[in-house]
């Protein structure tokens, strides 16, 4: 069974929808358990580390969906996001080890998949953050210090969880705001609230 994990059920809604056609048309269901863990790197560590721990030697991979901010002013909304690596902001002070890969036959499934479906890939490394970066200096601060493409909330502590439980792992986010573009300034204080707002940014 593939875990496909996201912080938002917004996220995973056209995916599902999908794979209800599919299962419609070929009268096939596909072995994938939808799982919504959370924003947040802490939050959404530990809901995945509990589904893995009940779920045992059930669990073929994890693949964890979303939104990405893109720090490296080549990316642009809508692009398609395969991290090769995956860090955490100030990890050092939170006992954090060094960065983490993507399982390498997943990483490869998700780069066929897009070359089939002829959709360009972008990669580089994801910096899992704790706040909404909401102003082109700090993402070009992080950038430089980092050597990242790409910040979101959630993957580096998803990968933890993963490796903790021997199973594989892989991100695929979009990009949804750049590099250049400011947030509006109530988004940081909602970044937490059930609902989130990141549907309403674009």
């Amino acid at each position: 069974m593939l875990i496909v994990a996201a912080s938002m059920e917004q996220e995973l809604i056209g995916l599902r929808r999908e794979l209800l056609d599919v299962e419609d048309a070929t009268g096939v269901h596909p072995q994938v358990d939808f799982q919504v863990i959370g924003v947040g790197p802490d939050r959404s560590g530990a809901t995945l580390a509990q589904i893995l721990q009940e779920n045992d030697a059930n669990v073929d991979g994890v693949l964890v969906l979303g939104v990405a901010g893109g720090v490296d002013p080549e990316l642009e909304t809508g692009d398609l996001l395969l991290a090769d690596r995956y860090a955490l902001q100030n990890g050092a002070a939170q006992h954090a080890g060094q960065a983490i890969h993507p399982d390498e036959g997943m990483l490869r499934l998700g780069q066929q998949a897009a070359i089939d479906l002829s959709v360009p890939i972008f990669d580089g490394g994801s910096l899992t953050v704790d706040h909404l970066v909401a102003q082109p200096q700090e993402r070009e601060e992080l950038r430089m210090k980092y050597q990242i493409r790409s910040v979101n909330m959630e993957d580096y502590r998803a990968a933890v969880a993963a490796r903790e439980n021997g199973v594989p792992f892989l991100s695929i986010r979009v990009v949804l705001d750049t590099a250049d573009q400011s947030l509006p300034g109530y988004l940081p204080g909602l970044a937490k609230s059930p609902y989130k707002v990141i549907t309403n940014v674009c």
